[in-house]
């Protein structure tokens, strides 16, 4: 048996055949400039490289990103940041920051930056809930 198709369903069908693989294709298409964005152009933060002194040249240098984990009760030794600095942010559990006679808690959030003069450790005062932290840093290529 054989159905007749008619040119007024066959017009559109096609319309739409062609139509999906167009707009498939504009989704894979890079934008000319950024669309939906908020707060690029803002800085959270600036750490000032001059009074680290860094010795060579920038290539001598990488710029690291690391995820640090701290166990219930665990901790980061005393340590400065003259010649590494650094911006970090809490992004699991609480830590107890020291930084000569000053300690303050902080939360998932809470940013800070290593300036030259930054020297700190850490603990984790959870006896149940392991802390995080997202660390970007400027350190010295091994060499």
């Amino acid at each position: 048996m054989r159905f007749p198709i008619s040119r007024r369903f066959v017009a559109p069908l096609l319309t739409c055949a062609l139509l999906i693989p167009a707009a498939a294709r504009a989704a894979d298409t890079p934008p000319e400039k950024p669309i939906g964005l908020t707060g690029a152009a803002d800085a959270v933060g600036l750490v000032d490289l001059a009074p680290h002194n860094l010795a060579g040249a920038v290539g001598d240098y990488d710029l690291r990103a690391r995820v640090v984990g701290l166990e219930p009760g665990g901790a980061i030794h005393n340590h400065p940041h003259a010649g590494r600095p650094g911006i970090v942010r809490v992004t699991k559990g609480t830590l107890i920051e020291y930084r000569g006679e000053t300690k303050r808690t902080l939360a998932v959030g809470d940013t800070w930056y290593e300036n030259a003069d930054t020297t700190h450790w850490f603990r984790n005062p959870s006896t149940t809930e392991a802390a995080e932290i997202w660390v970007v840093d400027l350190v010295p290529k091994k060499k």
